[in-house]
């Protein structure tokens, strides 16, 4: 019995690891730090009302005259971007300005990840959104536009 016991929190904690390395680093940025700030938007939409766009998830966050916090959100983009199974990037003044990220599928469906930071073209915003489902690469680009 001892030795079932160890085995099932061997396998536990194996398994929560895995969970965990499969997590984006994004994910810290909608803890809610953001939820009483009025120059920051956050929205999560999930099921049904997505289907007609091929999506099961839509997460963005909008942070308007926040310039500072680009120095926050590059790094984990950049780390989960390093993950990605294609991309488009472009820099401006020596730093991130707009990724799109296709990142590796989750199960079955399709995962995309976006930043734009219109600070640095002259704007007053940062856009980040993560997009799940079954849309294709160019149907998302296209829904960005």
């Amino acid at each position: 019995m001892k030795q079932l016991i160890t085995l099932l929190m061997l396998w536990a904690i194996g398994a929560s690891t895995a969970l965990a390395q499969d997590r984006l680093n994004i994910g810290e940025l909608f803890d809610g730090r953001y939820h009483d700030d009025p120059r920051a938007s956050e929205t999560l939409i999930e099921g049904e009302k997505l289907s007609n766009y091929q999506l099961t998830l839509y997460r963005s966050l909008t942070l308007t005259d926040m310039p500072a916090e680009a120095a926050e959100i590059v790094p984990l983009v950049t780390r989960d971007a390093a993950k990605a199974v294609d991309r488009e990037v472009s820099y401006r003044d020596g730093g991130l300005y707009y990724g799109f990220y296709q990142l590796k599928s989750r199960g079955g469906k399709n995962c995309y990840l976006f930043y734009l930071d219109q600070n640095r073209n002259g704007g007053n915003k940062i856009i980040l959104i993560y997009l799940e489902g079954r849309a294709s690469r160019d149907k998302i680009k296209q829904m960005l536009k």
